[in-house]
């Protein structure tokens, strides 16, 4: 014959070695989903965190871009050159001053090496100097005809850039020249 406690412990009921081992097992079946959702919310994060960080190290490390300053052709242009204008400002075509043309360059002077001090600045001392240049340039007896005087001066850029030149150029108040009205010497 078996004991009691024998038969107890083969059947597997309640209070029995049999009946801890499979609630042992049950309970590490229901551990085992919530640690696959741990660990896939800890790879997303760590992906993202790889990415963000990946962002970041390449969005800072962009290749360089250099911008160089390109002096515009008008600076280079000498007192008794004649021009005809171009479709900008900075734009031109050198021209015999016996044809027709549209104005004449009286005078090219630097200004003062500083910091920027703004456009308008800038225009009033490019202006300054081309007036009081003009008289020194112009034949007298061309005094009274009705010209006409304008400028090419440094934008900031240009300045921060070393370009500190103003181009003083004389045109007729309507029409073209023709012919150069520099004083003879």
């Amino acid at each position: 014959m078996v004991p009691a406690e024998a038969e107890l412990a083969g059947a597997g009921l309640p209070g029995t070695d049999a009946d801890q081992e499979d609630r042992r097992r049950e309970e590490s079946r229901d551990v085992r989903p919530l640690a696959v959702v741990g660990i896939i919310i800890g790879v997303v994060a760590l992906v993202g965190v790889a990415a963000g960080v990946l962002a970041m190290v390449t969005h800072g490390f962009k290749p360089k871009t250099v911008v160089t300053y390109r002096p515009a052709a008008v600076f280079g242009l000498r007192p008794g050159q004649c021009v005809n204008s171009g479709a900008t400002s900075l734009s031109y075509t050198l021209v015999s001053c016996a044809s027709p043309h549209d104005a004449e360059v009286f005078a090219r002077f630097s200004l003062p090496a500083a910091a920027w001090p703004g456009s308008a600045a800038v225009r009033q001392q490019a202006g300054d100097g081309c007036a009081s240049r003009l008289s020194g340039y112009l034949n007298p007896q061309l005094a009274t005809i009705g010209l006409t005087q304008a400028y090419v001066y440094p934008n900031k850029e240009a300045w921060q850039a070393g370009q500190r030149i103003v181009v003083c150029e004389v045109s007729a108040g309507t029409g073209r020249l023709t012919g150069s009205v520099r004083a003879k010497r």
